[in-house]
């Protein structure tokens, strides 16, 4: 039991913040779920894939930063995985008490810890952990159990349910009850019940219990109702009471120390400035780059060291360490539409000292191009087992707190976790002894679970293992293995050394050969054309365009020093000016420019492009250069905001599949549709030389089913990111189906189609076959939905431009691309297809199939003597309908009715009759009641 009355008062709180705040940053609880339910297979044949997808989207419901349970059930399912496949076998088995299942779970866990730990302290599957599996499995069911939050919600509404440590049965036991009774609650509430579904998406599971909506109440309740001023709101500036103390002259005089404001300091100093002097890490590393941790971690190290020099006040934690970017900023919560979870914004006085020093040589962008590092995994700190499992793993490990080297003040913990970034070389020592040459993989520093204790991991990639395992013994230098040094990076002008020292003679590499093909350094632009003068969208995949430097007038394009910076390689988007305002391409700087003209290369067309409305609406996009100055051709982009754009394009045009595909062929053809070898290779040759073809027939010949496999046997594989399937209707326009204007909030804005979409899809590869099928295509208006198109479709127009209507640009309809039309000839209510599209397609009339080698095998294999009479009444049936004059060939019965049965049963085929042919019958026939009546006697009698 527990008081109703105060639980209603606290959902008064959780009601007014859930569409704002609780549903944005709580969603993905019911992501979680629906990713779950979506994967999980405990018979799949790779368990392990199959378990670390399920588990993809967990999030911190199973990581943080000292608890890793997702990712060591994982390991251990790589090691051991039918062991774990049977752990969750039986923890999923709901004939057994529950927490006997999460005792032999975990019971079971330390054995594979014992057998498989490699020194690791822990598992991390306790009650926690493997409650979260089973909310996941059965969301409707179970909850996710964390005791100290549980005692907080007990305590909060007066419950009679006590949870004690170390009372492991008895608290999941009261604790199912207690979340049962509240969630009974919950579901009285209309209001609330309303307010998730109204925010649901198609990517949450829907939570009909409400499981899922009672753990968020209990987090809330735990974490936020009784905290409300402990943290800032969205609209204040936290801390209001504290302050470093420092003057304008005291930070212009710090600024000026280069033992306090290091080169990385200062250029997160100047970016801040620059970006308006408040910004969250993450927008400061999409507009500059870097990661979000040379930010964060840079920050609270610099504040750090500010208060090692000058001895001023700090705000310390509960748990006894210091809160140190305080020194710097202020802070509060990142809005919804921001960017990031947090903004700093620079302290008053140390923004005025920067204003007053010189940050012209201050990097303002980030540099690229890789860093070459010493990493040493120490035999003093280090343990052999330790090192051990860090190979095993693929990760380097260093103390936060290691101490600076050398003439720097910068700390070699700092540089680890701050300053070395994705893309970075590094060779691996064990004491004297040179391992491995590895290169960082992740930008994401996370704290190593077998150490812990301010030990951070990084996750690396294996280059080259040493020829040499011996100990170093040659020239000595701070990033050699004889120095006692642990994280060093190899200074610019020593990179003649460090290959003569280290990478020629233990890896047989020198650094030239490590950055000849390395990508880490591009650069990324935004190109502005006008589509009337070049139309990036119909210009061919492949195809290298070249551009001028100067106008025609001979003066220099706007930001000229961008086309003297861009280089071969570079990556660029392409974006079409007005009308047409949309980006449409992805492309390449394929040489780079020459005095005059610089080239680029179309590597995709967009079948989806991307708006320059749903651009600007992006926060994260507000500082591009484009839009700053829209007057100019060549515009940088940072790789922050050009992964940000890709990733927009990549919602809408995905990247195709790289997944093999299953073969289909024409025996396979042949084997599921019911056609005759001949008929189908007139089929092939027919559509390959005209591109267009009709299949027509009457219903039940299997037109629709024949047309997707026509177009695998053509592919020789399974691929539906080749075919689009599309139905036409008497409202179908052009519009529909090339484009037109839509209206939106303020006005009306030119969207494409999806035929046009798909001449782009195929556009980009034109080496492969692409498929549009049309059903029912003679319902359409056919003149009016294909426009212009009736010229472009024709075979001997093909790759031939034409200028569209809309837009007035050009387009044209790919040679790779095949057009595949159905049409019923027995809908009496249809007018016949108009002349002008009839020439530009070739007709295949699809007959019953009941005599094709396929169906005759398929009834064998039934062996049923009712289902063969059956046969042979149709095939009667058949004959007298072409023999009648009012009917023909187009109406006859077609075998598809007859096909796929699981079980031949007498029920089934009576079915067929009385619920399929026999209504077509009537149609056919309504006006000559006795010849239907026969015939309704004929099939009845079959089954007597």
């Amino acid at each position: 039991m527990f008081d109703k009355f105060r639980l209603k008062a606290v959902l008064v709180d959780y009601k007014k913040c859930f569409v704002q705040t609780q549903w944005p940053d709580e969603k993905y609880k019911w992501e979680a779920v629906k990713c779950f339910q979506v994967n999980w297979d405990v018979n799949s044949d790779d368990f392990t894939y199959m378990l670390a997808k399920a588990l993809s989207q967990t999030g911190n419901l199973l990581a943080s930063v000292n608890n890793f349970p997702a990712r060591m059930i994982t390991k251990f399912a790589e090691i051991a995985e039918e062991e774990v496949r049977a752990m969750f076998i039986e923890l999923f088995d709901e004939s057994k008490d529950v927490y006997e299942r999460i005792s032999n779970f975990k019971q079971k866990s330390n054995s594979l810890l014992e057998r498989y730990g490699n020194g690791a302290a822990q598992h991390y599957q306790y009650e926690n952990a493997i409650c979260t599996y089973l909310w996941l499995r059965y969301p409707d069911k179970y909850y996710i159990y964390k005791l100290s939050e549980i005692k907080a919600v007990s305590s909060e509404l007066e419950s009679d349910y006590t949870f004690k440590k170390g009372a492991y049965a008895d608290n999941i036991r009261n604790f199912l009850a207690f979340y049962n009774e509240i969630c009974a609650e919950l579901k009285q509430d209309d209001e609330l019940k309303n307010l998730l579904a109204s925010q649901i998406t198609g990517t949450c599971y829907p939570d009909p219990e409400l499981h899922t909506l009672t753990i968020d109440v209990g987090f809330f309740i735990s974490r936020y109702l009784n905290k409300k001023d402990a943290t800032p709101t969205a609209d204040e500036w936290w801390p209001s009471d504290y302050t470093p103390a420092l003057s304008v002259d005291e930070w212009e005089a710090l600024l000026g120390d280069n033992e306090v404001f290091t080169d990385s300091s200062l250029e997160i100093m100047k970016r801040m400035l620059d970006y308006g002097g408040k910004a969250t890490c993450t927008q400061l590393s999409i507009k500059y780059g870097e990661s979000k941790n040379f930010y964060n971690a840079g920050s609270s190290a610099l504040a750090k060291r500010v208060v090692q020099k000058t001895g001023c006040p700090v705000i310390p934690r509960d748990d006894d360490s210091t809160r140190w970017w305080p020194v710097l900023y202020v802070g509060k919560n990142a809005k919804k539409d921001e960017d990031g979870a947090f903004v700093w914004k620079l302290r008053d006085e140390l923004n005025e000292a920067l204003k007053r020093i010189d940050l012209a040589k201050v990097k303002l962008y980030a540099n690229l191009t890789p860093v070459f590092w010493k990493i040493s995994h120490g035999t003093d700190w280090i343990t052999d087992a330790e090192a051990a499992t860090f190979d095993k793993r693929r990760v380097v490990v260093v103390h936060k707190d290691t101490a600076a080297k050398g003439k720097t003040k910068v700390s070699q913990g700092e540089d680890f976790v701050a300053n070395m970034k994705k893309g970075d070389f590094f060779y691996l020592c064990r004491g004297n002894s040179i391992r491995l040459l590895c290169r960082i993989d992740t930008d994401e520093v996370e704290e190593n679970p077998e150490k812990q204790d301010g030990w951070c991991e990084r996750s690396y990639t294996v280059i080259a293992e040493s020829r040499d395992t011996n100990a170093y013994s040659g020239e000595k230098k701070w990033w050699t293995p004889n120095d006692n040094s642990t994280c060093i990076p190899v200074p610019e002008s020593e990179k003649g050394l460090f290959d003569e020292y280290i990478l020629k003679p233990y890896f047989n590499l020198t650094t030239e050969d490590l950055l000849r093909n390395d990508t880490s350094g591009m650069h990324y632009w935004f190109l502005n054309a006008n589509p009337k003068m070049w139309s990036m969208s119909s210009m061919p995949v492949g195809e290298v365009q070249d551009y001028t430097l100067y106008n025609d007038n001979g003066n220099k394009r706007r930001i000229f020093q961008n086309f003297l910076d861009a280089k071969a390689g570079d990556m660029v988007i392409g974006y079409e000016s007005t009308p047409v305002k949309q980006i449409v391409a992805l492309m390449r700087i394929s040489a780079e420019q020459d005095g005059e003209k610089i080239y680029f290369e179309k590597l995709e067309g967009l079948s989806s492009p991307i708006d320059f409305a749903t651009l600007k609406a992006c926060s994260e996009l507000e500082r591009m250069e484009y839009f700053g100055m829209q007057q100019g051709s060549l515009f940088k982009l940072t790789k922050g905001e050009y992964e940000f754009i890709l990733d927009m394009i990549r919602d809408e045009n995905p990247a195709p599949a790289s997944k093999g595909n299953e073969k289909y062929d024409k025996a396979k053809f042949l084997e599921d549709v019911y056609m005759t070898e001949s008929k189908y290779d007139r089929l092939v040759a027919v559509l390959k030389k005209k591109k267009n073809v009709i299949l027509q027939g009457a219903p039940g010949v299997g037109k629709t089913f024949a047309a997707k496999r026509l177009a695998y046997s053509i592919m020789e594989e399974v691929d539906d990111d080749r075919i689009e399937f599309v139905q036409f209707h008497q409202n179908y326009s052009y519009e529909d189906f090339m484009m037109g204007y839509k209206p939106v909030e303020d006005g009306f804005e030119l969207k494409y189609g999806i035929f046009y979409r798909f001449c782009q899809k195929a556009a980009n590869h034109l080496d492969k076959d692409y498929f549009f099928i049309i059903d029912e295509i003679n319902r359409g208006n056919m003149s009016k939905i294909f426009g212009e198109l009736l010229m472009l479709i024709e075979a001997d127009y093909r790759d031939k431009k034409a200028t569209l209507a809309y837009n007035g640009l050009s387009f044209s309809v790919p040679k790779c691309l095949h057009i595949i039309g159905m049409m019923n000839t027995a809908d009496r209510s249809l007018a016949m297809i108009d002349y002008a599209l009839r020439r530009r397609f070739s007709f295949f009339d699809m007959e019953p199939g009941f005599e094709s080698e396929g169906f005759m095998k398929y009834q064998k294999g039934l062996a049923n003597d009712t289902f063969d009479a059956l046969i042979d009444k149709i095939k009667d049936l058949n004959r007298e309908i072409m023999q009648d004059k009012s009917l023909g060939k187009g109406f006859c019965i077609g075998h598809s009715y007859l096909c796929n049965a699981k079980q031949c049963t007498d029920d089934w085929m009576k079915d067929v009759v009385d619920f399929d042919i026999l209504p077509m019958l009537s149609e056919y026939w309504f006006d000559d009641a006795k010849k239907l009546q026969r015939w309704e006697n004929i099939l009845h009698g079959v089954f007597q």
